[in-house]
């Protein structure tokens, strides 16, 4: 049973009830191996507080054999957490192939008592052809038909339908579709994405951000979206803001025995480092120079260490700003991390359609907007804000007066201070219909001033030729519903616009209306 209890954008805050204890989402799920692990199941708990990690069916078989029944993956890792097993499927994707069939993978899962399961699909490597992809995609969907009985018989554990498909887009959707038709879905708690860590080893992060986007609005909300191998916290915020609720990954191990050091805006290798730039355990204690002259199993324990730091750190930070509401913020900030991740931030900007976003971004939050840029622009509460204004304002004039503001003060703000704002609005307020207009909004009716999120706003007073631009746009939208044909604008604070700018307002206002008249307040 997955219970959602906030949501912002696609983001999910909630609780996965599983057999070994509540899991709180979004969570970052480490990988172990079945028997060696420097960082030990043990401290994945007590020191790190993971109460959930993912194994391998097909590395337990390669270290152990088929198992007996007699003891449970949890002896075998010393965890008294909830353990997903993977089924052998990432070391297709690695390898090209593996020992270990369907049903042999199943048995292996089932006789060591997992809680999470997943069957053994066809991974999708980005080198695939499309009809390589879909072959793999249609092959994916017999191994769940010929798993299903098995599912059927032991459904003590949570079943993972895997999601195939590779970069191709159309054809996660045929896919997902697909199993919908053939009603697979209500076999499975937990949907996961696979194929995406070559993707992410390419920083192709349009490819993966468009993956998963098709996958999670083609899918239900109540049930946990899973992303196979996303591991470095850079991404946690917008793989979490696109709808991912849980997400593994062995790179916290795999980068520290390359001497990579992971943070929240990046990767650093040891050798440059001169000092840690975090306050962790690993970080308080050691210098770069110290570990570099220690034993290599040291060296990558502590850095292994550390960045299980990193990435619970963040993932704690994706989850404050996703029950603040502002998980689009830290989407901004985290943007600048890679010059890659920028362009995808843009693409999310640009190419994702509004309602996509909107549709989980609540209407009112209890916090006000930071507005920094025309990246804010596009975010749901304002995009979602500006449609509602032109679906349900209507005029009541065919003369319109334009109270000009560079966004410094919100409209409670200039009506509260300026007296000559409060006198003019008392004079025209039965022949004339009175809105602010603000860069990232557009224009705002005076009568929704108080509503959010109409002055519940911190500009950066950053007026782009972008901004301005997206703002024009969406006064004409406006202009033109209402048919206005007498226009009066109203400079109220002039200090804070650029004159050329202030110019091209007014000019673009001249060349859209018949009656326009200018004055500075």
């Amino acid at each position: 049973m997955y219970e959602i209890l906030t949501q912002d954008l696609h983001g999910k805050s909630g609780i996965y009830k599983m057999p070994k204890g509540d899991v709180t989402t979004p969570t970052f799920v480490p990988v172990l191996d079945p028997r060696d692990n420097i960082v030990s199941a043990k401290d994945m708990m007590n020191k790190f507080g993971f109460n959930f990690v993912i194994t391998s069916a097909y590395l337990f078989l390669k270290r152990f054999g088929m198992p007996d029944g007699k003891k449970s993956i949890h002896e075998f890792l010393q965890f008294e957490g909830n353990v997903m097993m993977d089924s052998g499927a990432y070391q297709i994707l690695a390898y090209g192939d593996v020992e270990i069939d369907p049903i042999q993978s199943l048995k292996i899962q089932a006789s060591l008592d997992t809680d999470v399961g997943v069957i053994l699909d066809i991974p999708t490597p980005p080198t695939d052809t499309f009809q390589e992809a879909k072959e793999k995609m249609e092959g994916t969907i017999d191994r769940i038909k010929i798993s299903l009985d098995f599912i059927k018989n032991n459904q003590n554990i949570i079943w993972t339908l895997p999601i195939q498909g590779g970069k191709n887009t159309q054809l996660i959707r045929k896919y997902i579709d697909e199993i919908k038709r053939k009603e697979y879905t209500k076999y499975f708690g937990l949907h996961a994405l696979g194929s995406v860590v070559p993707i992410m080893a390419q920083y192709d992060y349009i490819t993966l951000f468009s993956m998963i986007k098709v996958a999670r609005e083609h899918l239900p909300h109540n049930i946990p979206f899973h992303l196979f191998g996303a591991g470095h916290p850079m991404i946690f915020p917008f793989i979490v803001a696109l709808g991912c609720d849980v997400f593994d990954s062995a790179a916290y191990i795999l980068y520290a025995k390359e001497k990579r050091y992971m943070s929240s805006t990046g990767t650093y290798h040891l050798d440059d480092l001169i000092e840690f730039p975090c306050p962790c355990e690993v970080c308080s204690r050691w210098t770069p120079k110290e570990l570099l002259e220690e034993e290599e199993e040291t060296r990558i324990k502590r850095l292994a260490e550390h960045n299980l730091y990193a990435s619970s750190a963040e993932i704690k930070q994706v989850r404050v700003s996703l029950k603040e509401g502002r998980l689009w913020e830290l989407l901004e900030l985290r943007s600048k991390s890679h010059p890659k991740l920028y362009r995808a931030f843009k693409y999310i900007l640009k190419e994702i359609p509004s309602e996509f976003w909107e549709l989980g971004t609540p209407s009112t939050k209890q916090i006000g907007l930071k507005i920094f840029n025309e990246s804010s622009f596009y975010r749901p509460d304002l995009s979602k804000a500006r449609k509602q204004i032109l679906q349900n304002y209507s005029p009541k004039s065919s003369k319109l007066l334009i109270l000009i503001s560079s966004g410094k003060k919100n409209p409670l703000e200039i009506f509260k201070f300026n007296a000559k704002i409060r006198k003019l609005v008392k004079e025209k307020i039965e022949n004339m219909d009175i809105v602010y207009f603000l860069p990232f909004l557009g224009l705002v009716p005076i009568e929704l001033s108080e509503t959010y999120p109409f002055s519940q706003f911190v500009f950066s007073l950053d007026l782009s030729e972008e901004i301005l631009l997206l703002a024009k746009d969406e006064t004409l939208k406006f202009i033109k519903k209402m048919d206005y044909q007498e226009i009066e604008i109203y400079l109220i604070d002039s200090d804070y616009i650029p004159e050329q700018k202030i110019q091209s307002i007014y000019d673009f206002l001249k060349q859209n209306v018949k009656k326009i008249k200018s004055l500075n307040l």
